[in-house]
């Protein structure tokens, strides 16, 4: 593992021939998750609550897992958006941010709107709207949403960075994001001659691309930098050919340079779409329970 600051690379042309590859191998990773469960049994002293609904927009149900560890008093959560290209994948899949109920911290996994069913910013507004239940409800399943922290890899990552600047660190006191989606810009420009990747985010957008630049400076989260956000963890592997690392590593300068507390850890060895080790799981924990300590109840 290595954590560094960012030297702002040009994505190369290898890089982009290798992305639209790349892309292929994403479409086929989330389908072989899709087609197995990942769901675990439930540990002694932890509650699990399964297909919670939290929300109905336009009549379609949306609904969230609760991975509550048993504590004294109320837990603080993390919500957690799945990746999956803004097309694919379940709250039930790869939910990397699961271990956290051993260190005292409850784990809210989202369903959201996929893009063949609405366009962005329903993805985010689904986030959001988790968000609130949480408050409105979290104590019912022994969740102090007082303390709430977001993360999501790749796309999801991409929610949890927009869900922050959204909502102001007040509301949300610290985010890990993995090999996220910073810029759909830039990221589209990159797979400009290669319609896989392309689609996909202008599936997202309802549109082209140049014709929904607005949207898609809106739908990045390199677009919404300022000091109101929350520290970040950002995670990205050095091989990644989906999501260059480049772009956490922009994401970053940025961060810092607006003044945000930030860090980036840099995995040399591992492309897109890998699991934590249990030192790279110890760093997250350890952000978690630093940000998501008790927080002014007037906030």
């Amino acid at each position: 593992m290595l954590t560094r600051a960012p030297d702002l690379l040009q994505v190369s042309a290898i890089g982009k021939t290798a992305a639209g590859i790349g892309w292929l191998c994403c479409l086929s990773a989330v389908l072989l998750l899709a087609s197995c469960s990942t769901y675990r049994p439930t540990r002694p002293g932890e509650k699990v609550y399964r297909d919670v609904v939290f929300a109905t927009p336009g009549g379609n149900k949306l609904r969230m897992d609760l991975y509550v560890p048993q504590t004294a008093k109320p837990a603080p959560v993390v919500l957690w958006m799945f990746g999956g290209c803004w097309r694919f994948g379940s709250k039930g899949y790869h939910v990397i941010m699961r271990d956290l109920t051993s260190a005292g911290i409850a784990v809210a996994s989202i369903q959201y709107r996929m893009s063949n069913r609405a366009v962005y910013p329903a993805q985010l507004e689904d986030c959001r709207a988790a968000t609130q239940w949480l408050r409105d409800n979290g104590a019912r399943y022994g969740i102090d949403a007082k303390r709430m922290g977001a993360s999501g890899e790749s796309s999801g990552g991409q929610l949890a960075a927009l869900l922050a600047a959204t909502e102001g660190k007040s509301r949300i006191q610290g985010v890990c994001t993995l090999y996220p989606v910073t810029d759909l810009i830039e990221l589209g420009s990159l797979y400009e001659k290669h319609s896989v990747g392309r689609s996909l985010i202008e599936k997202l957008l309802g549109g082209s691309i140049e014709k929904k630049i607005d949207l898609a400076a809106d739908a990045s989260p390199v677009y919404h930098i300022s000091r109101a956000l929350p520290p970040f963890l950002i995670i990205h592997g050095q091989r990644d050919r989906i999501i260059p690392v480049e772009h956490s590593e922009w994401f970053f300068r940025t961060l810092e340079e607006t003044g945000v507390e930030a860090q980036l850890i840099v995995v040399p060895d591992k492309g897109h779409w890998f699991r934590l080790n249990n030192e790279q799981f110890a760093e997250v924990s350890r952000f978690f329970q630093v940000h998501l300590a008790k927080v002014d109840t007037g906030h």
